[in-house]
């Protein structure tokens, strides 16, 4: 039978590779909780497994590493819609999970512009650009759509991304 150290190191192991805490709770038969504690533990001893992972993700594909800041970024805006939105949370339950959601986003970003400046530069600027397309598309203006695939196509080569 494993070791309770053991088992956090599995456990941060699986994290890195992208498994979800309960994910890793049924592998390891044990509850979520004890996995957040070996999570929360296992920091303390200066394995940070959000930062673990996130430094594999942008070592994996270094092709991918400007698009990796704008999907993270496009997610955590997903994710702080679903706590918002969040019917059967507790306004302090909100802020909590909003505060967690903070911290691995100044993590990421922290990570991000550290490793690699030219590619934190171009995610942001692709996901403004993706956010703004779909804020006008909505709109359902041609009109509009046309005046910012004009503006984008005259400044896309300042704008050091491909589009």
């Amino acid at each position: 039978m494993a070791t309770k150290q053991q088992k956090i190191e599995i456990a941060r192991a699986l994290y890195i590779t992208s498994k979800n805490e309960d994910e890793i709770a049924t592998i390891l038969q044990v509850s979520k909780k004890t996995i957040q504690n070996y999570k929360a533990q296992d920091s303390t001893n200066g394995n940070d497994w959000d930062t673990l992972r996130a430094e594999k993700h942008i070592k994996k594909d270094a092709h991918r590493r400007e698009y990796l800041y704008s999907d993270f970024v496009g997610y955590m805006h997903d994710t702080l819609r679903e706590i918002r939105e969040a019917d059967d949370l507790s306004s302090s339950q909100k802020a909590d999970k909003i505060v967690k959601l903070s911290d691995a986003f100044s993590k990421m970003k922290h990570i991000v512009r550290h490793e690699d400046p030219e590619a934190f530069k171009r995610g942001i600027i692709k996901h403004v650009v993706e956010v703004l397309a779909k804020t006008i598309a909505s709109k359902n203006s041609q009109e509009l759509l046309e005046a910012f695939v004009n503006a984008v196509d005259e400044c896309k080569e300042d704008l050091d991304v491909s589009i």
